[in-house]
């Protein structure tokens, strides 16, 4: 499936900022709400007393016989809008889907005492593995966005010896080497994004702190005024490495990462992201399992196909869960 949107919607930051403000915010939420008043909260168990939450959504009384789990970006959640999206599109089209909320996301803060960082994907395949054996399906697809389709290939790519299943992985925009978004977002010209995310990291931070009032980062967090401050400041005092480009390192998935995979995977990017490099992507393996594609336009996760708003991304996860 090609995409390519009207000449209006080709702008990057249009595509990017629009697919989750405004009318398209609205239209969301009104098609959600049928749907929103029947979902399921499941809190999920992983080692270590480790919890992770989500929400189960039925298609109908009677479940399918796919399963699409879904993870989300960075600071979002299981109620960003382009979670809603696809899930409002997938089980209009009578797929149940699962959003996971990965550690410290959408108001589960509370759940562990541990702050998040990105490498925890250990936690995340136990999550799987949990519902897995709660909720049996013929089928199961990992969908995910940005951060949260990182998460899913390294799932993909480590999950040989866990008793996880998936017919196919399907990420939209994921970062591939956290070291080179990290650049990008620190450039003037995106200068806004880096404020989204550096303010949406800090609020994360003080929920964190009314849970567990012991960290001692609270008095700093004004000092700090964008992503590469925070990352060096933070990073080496609440994670297990000595500097950033360790762990920037410890959760890429360029290299070798990807050569072997319990799936196909299906990776989509857009030429004009002002956030994930595609250039990266001659650095990922050479792995027949995986299936890249490039669009011109896109933005990050934007995908806006016409002026209805309507997402490209939700109707090519539909056709990859559909065909074999």
């Amino acid at each position: 499936m090609s995409f390519y949107p009207p000449r209006g919607l080709r702008n990057p930051h249009v595509q990017t900022i629009f697919s989750s403000i405004g009318p398209r915010r609205l239209k969301l939420r009104t098609g959600f709400k049928q749907y929103e008043a029947m979902q399921q909260p499941v809190l999920l168990n992983c080692n270590e007393g480790v919890r992770l939450g989500g929400f189960l959504n039925q298609a109908g009384e009677r479940k399918s016989s796919t399963l699409a789990i879904l993870i989300h970006g960075w600071e979002g959640s299981a109620q960003s809008s382009y979670m809603v999206s696809m899930t409002t599109r997938l089980l209009d089209a009578g797929i149940d889907v699962f959003r996971l909320n990965m550690r410290d996301h959408g108001d589960t803060h509370h759940l562990n005492r541990e702050i998040f960082n990105s490498t925890l994907v250990q936690e995340v395949m136990e999550a799987i593995e949990d519902l897995q054996q709660r909720f049996t399906y013929s089928s199961y697809v990992l969908g995910g966005f940005s951060l949260g389709g990182n998460f899913s290939c390294r799932v993909a790519a480590m999950a040989h010896d866990h008793r996880i299943r998936l017919d196919k992985v399907v990420a939209f925009c994921p970062v591939l080497h956290a070291n080179n978004s990290n650049t990008v977002l620190n450039d003037r010209k995106n200068w806004i994004y880096g404020l989204y995310f550096v303010r949406k990291w800090k609020k994360s931070l003080r929920k964190k702190l009314e849970h567990y009032p012991e960290y001692e980062y609270g008095d700093i967090l004004d000092e700090m005024k964008s992503l590469d401050d925070m990352n060096h400041r933070l990073i080496p005092v609440y994670t297990q490495f000595p500097d950033v480009y360790e762990y920037f390192d410890a959760y890429a998935i360029t290299g070798d990462v990807m050569t072997d995979t319990i799936c196909r995977c299906y990776l989509h990017f857009a030429r004009d992201d002002m956030i994930i490099p595609h250039e990266d992507i001659e650095h990922l393996a050479d792995n027949d399992r995986l299936h890249i594609t490039v669009t011109d336009h896109g933005g990050h996760c934007g995908f806006l196909m016409n002026w209805q708003l309507d997402s490209w991304q939700d109707q090519r996860m539909l056709e990859l869960i559909t065909t074999d």
